[in-house]
């Protein structure tokens, strides 16, 4: 697409009149390429490279506009979900880095009656958890807050950023009290490093 037609459509935007030659956005650069974190890259290429704080949810799906960690915003065409420490790359080779915006998340604290259970919830929903000795962090959401609230757990709000999203896996040998009517056949699967595959479509006779 090519600059000069891009903003044909830009009379629905509120902020149509901040484009313009000195509005920040150039648009002649567009983010448009993802290398993963594990993929080597020359630290030559990153020398100059631009930090793009991103939440959670920004990081599933990365805005069109998004805000360096110098003000600068970057215009992005990323179709893929980016992980913190991925790159983007410009199609005119410049580099941004991608790192965890701050933004709030619930805290719990382990060992309250209930823990396990919301647990249990929250992997099935898919809520980013992030598990710690202390107990869990939650990104902060009115239906999250709601089940906290169901199962009576006390927790804290804070602001820091969502780093590694760990999945808690439901282990049948410490999941919640009532039966899920397999019986306790597999309480010795802990041994095997399949034991996540398992789940009612697993394929395993329950």
């Amino acid at each position: 697409m090519s600059a000069d037609h891009s903003h044909d459509h830009d009379h629905d935007h509120e902020h149509q009149h901040e484009h313009g030659p000195d509005c920040g956005h150039n648009h002649d650069v567009v983010y448009n390429k993802v290398v993963k974190a594990n993929h080597k890259v020359a630290s030559v290429l990153l020398r100059n490279a631009k930090t793009l704080e991103l939440t959670f949810d920004e990081r599933q799906e990365v805005p069109h506009d998004a805000k360096a960690s110098d003000g600068s915003t970057l215009i992005c065409h990323v179709h893929d979900t980016v992980e913190v420490g991925d790159k983007l790359v410009s199609n005119t080779n410049e580099w941004a880095i991608v790192a965890a915006a701050q933004e709030e998340l619930f805290e719990i604290e382990r060992g309250q009656k209930g823990f396990e259970e919301f647990l249990h919830v929250a992997g099935l929903n898919f809520w980013p958890v992030q598990l710690n000795e202390n107990g869990a962090r939650v990104v902060a959401s009115h239906e999250c807050m709601h089940m906290l609230e169901h199962f009576e757990l006390k927790f804290s709000t804070l602001t820091a950023p969502m780093l590694e999203i760990v999945v808690p896996e439901i282990k049948h040998h410490d999941c919640c009290d009532h039966d899920h009517g397999h019986g306790h056949s597999h309480e010795h699967k802990h041994e095997h490093k399949h034991e996540h595959k398992h789940g009612p479509d697993c394929g395993h006779e329950h």
